[in-house]
């Protein structure tokens, strides 16, 4: 048994640090701050359900009889931007989703750099418009429409602009 916890916890830390979202490639203040805002509500959520579930457990063993508990509905969830380019991409995502009174839940100037990705904490069931490009300029961006609760993971692939004369070959 004893050989087995440095496993367990080795796992327990790897599982922790794939599931981390952080804002390190937002550029824009404002969406940073979101994010961080949007990671401590999730965490405090998550947090809350665990602690409830354990003590409806305890109840339910100290009153002998079943203590049901629900946990909350998913408020957020991950969306992981994969940059599958040489270059660094520029993504922008815009909503209607009012966050608080004056603004929206918008993440602007996110630039992943070539082949990473990045995972962006989103509300659940939200419409968002993204817009991305591998140059900074807004003239160029190709435009993806998605709904929060459909996908889980978005390669980032820009649209052929350019397209060569092939009659010669």
């Amino acid at each position: 048994m004893h050989k087995l916890l440095p496993y367990s916890i080795l796992f327990i830390l790897f599982i922790l640090i794939q599931s981390c979202s952080t804002p390190k490639y937002f550029h824009d203040e404002s969406s940073y701050e979101r994010q961080k805002e949007l990671h401590g509500c999730r965490s405090g959520n998550i947090f809350c359900d665990v602690a409830s579930g354990i003590g409806s457990v305890f109840m339910s063993a100290m009153l002998e009889t079943e203590v049901e508990f629900y946990p909350s509905e998913q408020q957020f969830k991950k969306i992981n931007l994969i940059n599958p380019t040489n270059d660094t991409m520029y993504v922008n995502m815009l909503t209607d989703l009012i966050w608080d009174k004056e603004d929206y839940c918008d993440f602007m100037d996110i630039r992943i750099p070539p082949k990473l990705n990045c995972k962006v904490l989103v509300p659940v069931e939200a419409n968002y418009n993204l817009y991305y490009s591998t140059t900074p300029q807004s003239d160029d961006d190709d435009m993806l429409e998605i709904f929060t609760s459909d996908v889980k993971r978005i390669s980032l692939h820009p649209q052929l602009h350019n397209i060569a004369d092939t009659s010669k070959y």
